[in-house]
């Protein structure tokens, strides 16, 4: 028991101590100076949230599942997230596009050779799609904007040479990636097929790529001009909501939330100024971290219960340990405080003004995006007749969703 809570405040407490010193560079958080490699690399406010959630995803599935996972798993997990990692602070258009398709071309891989259900090369084949047919269209774009701009460099584009047309196609090359509706339909059939560490990726850093995307090529565009695609985005993204009720499979369960909850970085654009723009990607970390606690924990209940149907999940919740983690994890889908998600809601709304479908939004948004977890936990805590027993494995799962049920609800304190 003393090596089971030392070796986690060990990692906490360095991890922390390395990032404190990585945040302290950027003027976006401290008042520091950006790190600028030659242009190539810039490491801000908004690269280095998103690099915190690769390393703590990253750090801690490696670690932690290191027996879990065979050799040449952990080898294209690895790529993955070192891509992520230099596509999320590069500078360069062209090196942006590479390193961008290089930290999703491991994840598909992964997704034909390793899952074990039946119906991953369906899901392959639509990831796959998703990402080749948009890949050489987002090459060409933004090979056509740098030479518009002169420069190869984000840094130097100042977004006034294009047409609105141009700048639409760039936006929803990058939704497909996001995915934001209408491109949302490979989420949820790829999150049912690929095996739990895959969709821990998935919903962890891939989804936040396209978002990156779209504030590094194409933020100015989403105004007022664009607002009824907004409208449309935040309905559906409640109807998302109301769909996971029906859901009886785990995961695809938390990828029709995830497919609402990624409305919210949307929305942000329209209703932050560029100085408060951190608070949209300080929540893709909190949705980060949350997204792979639920699936960390739906892999441990799998392993229990070779199942991912929540009525059959109720015998694998053994003893007090199991109904804390359960407790913990749901909460943290509710944007429960102190969680980093609530202080970026709680900052949004403020932000949104008087606007009456801003409010609109949030008052749907926050009630059935509480109410749905809620109702769950409540259903799989209600009569549990179970023993508790462990083995050693128990504790490398543990281990992962207590490490990051500490980053999600106490991250904000630390950045």
């Amino acid at each position: 028991m003393f090596n089971y809570f030392s070796i986690n405040i060990f990692l906490v407490v360095v991890l922390l101590w390395v990032i404190i010193n990585l945040v302290s560079y950027s003027s976006e958080l401290v008042g520091g100076c950006d790190i600028v490699l030659s242009n190539m690399f810039v490491v801000d406010g908004i690269s280095v949230y998103l690099m915190v959630l690769v390393i703590l995803l990253g750090i801690y599935s490696q670690l932690f599942f290191f027996n879990f996972l065979c050799l040449s798993t952990r080898l294209f997990l690895f790529l993955s997230l070192a891509f992520s990692f230099l596509c999320f602070c590069v500078n360069h258009s062209i090196l942006f596009w590479c390193f961008y398709e290089m930290s999703m071309l491991p994840l598909l891989y992964l997704i034909f050779v390793e899952s074990p259900y039946s119906e991953r090369f369906l899901a392959g084949w639509y990831f796959a799609c998703y990402l080749l047919v948009t890949s050489l269209p987002l090459l060409l774009v933004l090979l056509y904007m740098s030479v518009i701009e002169g420069s190869f460099f984000f840094s130097s584009w100042n977004g006034e040479s294009y047409n609105f047309w141009f700048f639409v196609i760039v936006c929803f090359i990058f939704f497909t990636k996001v995915p934001l509706f209408p491109f949302h339909t490979w989420l949820p059939i790829v999150h049912a097929e690929a095996t739990s560490v895959v969709s821990i990726f998935l919903s962890g850093y891939i989804m936040k790529l396209g978002i990156l995307g779209v504030y590094r090529c194409s933020a100015c565009l989403l105004n007022y001009d664009f607002i009824l695609y907004l409208f449309f985005c935040c309905l559906v993204g409640i109807l998302f909501l109301i769909v996971a009720t029906g859901e009886l499979d785990g995961k695809r369960w938390l990828a029709f939330l995830s497919l609402a909850h990624i409305v919210v970085p949307f929305l942000a654009f329209f209703i932050s100024e560029w100085e408060g723009v951190n608070l949209l990607f300080l929540y893709c970390l909190g949705h980060g971290l949350s997204a792979g606690i639920v699936f960390g924990l739906l892999w441990y209940f799998y392993d229990l219960t070779n199942s991912r149907n929540w009525l059959l999940l109720k015998s694998g919740i053994s003893g007090s340990s199991g109904e804390f983690f359960l407790v913990v994890s749901l909460l943290s889908v509710c944007s429960f405080p102190p969680t980093i998600q609530f202080f970026c809601e709680v900052g949004l709304i403020k932000l949104s003004g008087n606007a009456f479908m801003y409010i609109l939004f949030w008052c749907f948004y926050l009630f059935l995006g509480g109410l749905i977890p809620l109702i769950l936990c409540g259903h799989l805590l209600f009569r549990v007749e179970s023993v508790e027993v462990y083995d050693n494995s128990v504790f490398n799962y543990f281990n992962f969703l207590l490490i990051l049920c500490v980053w999600c609800y106490m991250g904000f304190m630390f950045l």
